[in-house]
Order: structure tokens, then C-alpha cells, then sequence
């Protein structure tokens, strides 16, 4: 049976680990050196777990009952100090967060975008929020049995984007490192938060806003200022998520109609409020615009490069970057032909959205731009454009060069194309 695999590398753990007196400090290189060993993903598919799941009359004790991470988590093994789960994934993205426990991962079926971050603390509003600076450090391409130690708190600030549908883990834990709590998760550019903070009164506060904008309550407005008028910054944050999320959607933009100016007139609140975080706001939204305008489109994309390059762009900032994860899945290919293929079949995909009319989201996209883009790209002098324009036949005049250079400050505003064209 498959649950006699993970129950030895289970008991092979526990055995060491004592000899080790539980020090956490050697768990996770214990960990990697048994996943090692044991190379389940060559052994067991990730398909058995889930049938072994439903023929089970009885499943040992599942850590995460309700699925809060995983879809669903899956525990095969117990013991006092630490556990065995496989996680699925049919969604593409997780948080960028830190973790309250230590072990390691190693990836089951599919295959996941890895990207590392460090966070410099400037300012702890409570236990519970920071703000501070997200640095973006390393990404790489995870495939099957590729293994990564999980480090507690700080020391490993990372995201995972799972590419394929479904995508699984084998994750060993311990059940808590309580010298590293609370587990954060991250919002770029500035915010360290605490997801797992349940306060009664800011649930309700939320569940009730929620309520009166779906039902369309004509003091919805108003009430939502006054209680942004007199939360604390988190409360604050978190009221504004809320309003956000459901400003985004066809209903409420018909109940408020200028949806942007109404959120800025929200957040205005809470600028005034707390006047030192006046740029904090802003640009944390922004960032959430930008993933979920790519989510958005990545959601009317159904060919697997396609879907991969949006991804990228999702979780990458910086050409260098890209690039670099373009000739890791595809070695044979040059990343700027590769990516202009990509943005050029995403221009050509027509999607049925009121507010857009292709999967690039970008309207009147033409060759000129695909020059300019390549330019920006490669970073070719000025002498170099007028060769290149020249190879797609047109002729370097005046005027076209002119319409370049608009074009270029076009895709330098681009939403989508920010993290390609940012250095």
C-alpha cells in the first residue's frame, strides 16, 4: 500500500531526528536527505494518493480539516513533533509568506515558479503588522522531485506558483517553531501581515460590510467612511480589500458607477488618518490591480506557453529575470523571440470581455509595437532601431520614428508589460 511508503520515511525521520535531540536546527536538512532517499515521486503517482484517500476506512488524524492550504491537503503520517501531508493544487498562485514551522518540500506531480524574497522591517504598527521593504531576490523552475528545505519565520520568504492543473507537494513539517510566529504573509511593495489574525469584531465589521454592498443598503457609503474614519491602519487595510474586491465586479460597478474615483475617496480617508503611510496604500492597490488584471487574463488563456508567460509576468519583476525562466523551460529557444511569439499570440487572441477585446489587453496592437517592444527588450541603441525597422519593412522616416517612440511609452505603461519592461 502507499501509506506503507510514507509511513517508513515517516518512522525513518523520527529515528534520526531523536538521535538529534529534536533540535530544529537539523530538521530540515533531515528532511531533504529522506525525501531524497525515498524518491516517492518515482514510486507512487500523486493520482494514488487521492484514491488511497477515498478507499480508506479510517485516515489518520488530518492537520488541516478544513483545507486552508491545499486543495485538499492530504496527511499520511503523524507523529508528536511533526507531519507528513501531500498538498494539491488546482489553482495557480500562493501567497508570498513566510512559515511558523520548518521541514521540507519536494514537488510531487507538475511543476511551480519559485520565487525568494527578503523583507526589511521599518515600521511594526502592532504584533500582528509591519511595513517595510519586499525585496525581490531569486526564482527558479520547479519539476518533479526537485526538494527545498523549509526554513522557519524570516529565513525563507518565498512564493510558489503552481503551473500545472493539478499540481502536488509532499511537504514534512513540524507541527509548530512557536520562536517564529506570527507567519506572515506579504504584499508587495511594503506590507507584512498576519493572516491567521481573527479579531470578532473586525470579522463582523467586514461580513457586515460585505452584506450592505451586495444588497445595495443605501447608507453603504457613508457607513463605510465612517468606519474607516475610525480604524486602526490594519482594520483599515483590510476594509479597503474588502471594498476593493467587490468594486471589481460588473454588479457593484453599476452600484457606484466611477469605481476608481470611489475607492481613491475610500483610501483618502485612511491617508488622512495615518499621514506617514500616504504612499503605502496606493501602491500596495496598484500591485493587487496588476495581478488580478493578469489573473483576468490568464483566465481566457488555455494553451500551457501561453499560461506560462503570464505566470511569469504575475511573479517576476525584472527582464533579466524573465528571461532567465524562459531559457530554463525552454533551452533551445532565444527568450526575446520566445516572449515576442508569446505577446504577438496574445494580441491575436480574441476574448469576449466588455472591457477588452484581446488577452494581451491592449488595444490596436501592431508590428510597430512588437519593434518597440524587442527594442526595449534588447536594449538596442538608436542606430539599431532603424535596422530593425527596415527588417520589417518600414521605413525609418521622421514620422515613423516619432509613432516608435509613443509607442514605446505606451508599452512602458502597460500594466501587464511592467514587469518585462522594469529592469
Amino acid at each position: 500500500m502507499i501509506i506503507d511508503e510514507f509511513i517508513e520515511l515517516g518512522q525513518r525521520i523520527e529515528k534520526i531526528w531523536r538521535d538529534k535531540n529534536y533540535s530544529e536546527a537539523v530538521f530540515p536538512g533531515i528532511c531533504a536527505d529522506a525525501l531524497e532517499e525515498a524518491r516517492l515521486p518515482e514510486k507512487i503517482s500523486a493520482f494514488e494518493v487521492l484514491r488511497w484517500a477515498l478507499r480508506s476506512d479510517t485516515l489518520p488524524e488530518q492537520r488541516d480539516l478544513s483545507a486552508k492550504f491545499g486543495d485538499p491537503p492530504i496527511t499520511l503520517y503523524n507523529s508528536q513533533r511533526f507531519h507528513i501531508d501531500v498538498y494539491f493544487w488546482l489553482e495557480g498562485t500562493t501567497t508570498i509568506h513566510q512559515h511558523a514551522f520548518c521541514g521540507a518540500f519536494q514537488v510531487f506531480h507538475g511543476s511551480s515558479i519559485h520565487s525568494i524574497y527578503d523583507f526589511e522591517i521599518e515600521e511594526s504598527i502592532n504584533c500582528h503588522t509591519e511595513l517595510g521593504r519586499i525585496d525581490f531576490l531569486n526564482c527558479e523552475l520547479l519539476k518533479v522531485n526537485d526538494i527545498r528545505k523549509i526554513l522557519p519565520g524570516r529565513n525563507f520568504i518565498h512564493a510558489l506558483f503552481h503551473l500545472d492543473q493539478p499540481s502536488a507537494t509532499i511537504v514534512i513539517r513540524t507541527t509548530r517553531s512557536p520562536l517564529h510566529l506570527p507567519q506572515f504573509d506579504y504584499h508587495k511593495p511594503f506590507l507584512a501581515i498576519n493572516p491567521f489574525f481573527e479579531e470578532p469584531n473586525t470579522i463582523k465589521k467586514l461580513q457586515t460590510i460585505s452584506a450592505l454592498m451586495r444588497i445595495n443598503a443605501p447608507e453603504t457609503e457613508s457607513l463605510i467612511r465612517e468606519t474607516l474614519s475610525d480604524s486602526d491602519f490594519q482594520t483599515a487595510y483590510l476594509i479597503l480589500s474588502t471594498v476593493k474586491k467587490h468594486l471589481s465586479s460588473n454588479r457593484l460597478n453599476q452600484l457606484f458607477g466611477h469605481t476608481q474615483e470611489k475607492f481613491n475617496s475610500f483610501m483618502e480617508i485612511v491617508q488622512k488618518r495615518y499621514g506617514s503611510f500616504n504612499d503605502v496604500l496606493p501602491k500596495l492597490f496598484e500591485q493587487e490591480e496588476k495581478i488580478h488584471e493578469i489573473t483576468r487574463l490568464r483566465s481566457y488563456v488555455q494553451d500551457n506557453e501561453l499560461r506560462f508567460f503570464l505566470a511569469l509576468l504575475m511573479n517576476i519583476e525584472g527582464k533579466d529575470k524573465i528571461f532567465q525562466m524562459v531559457s530554463a523551460r525552454f533551452p533551445d529557444d532565444d527568450p526575446v523571440e520566445k516572449i515576442l511569439d508569446w505577446i504577438e499570440s496574445l494580441a491575436n487572441t480574441k476574448i469576449l470581455d466588455v472591457t477588452l477585446n484581446n488577452a494581451l489587453g491592449m488595444e490596436d496592437f501592431s508590428a510597430i509595437d512588437l519593434i518597440a517592444l524587442e527594442i526595449l527588450l534588447r536594449d538596442l541603441p538608436s542606430e539599431e532601431e532603424n535596422d530593425l525597422l527596415k527588417q520589417y519593412g518600414l521605413k525609418p522616416s521622421e514620422d515613423t520614428r516619432k509613432l516608435l517612440h509613443d509607442r514605446k511609452n505606451k508599452l512602458r505603461q502597460s500594466v501587464i508589460l511592467n514587469p518585462l519592461i522594469s529592469q
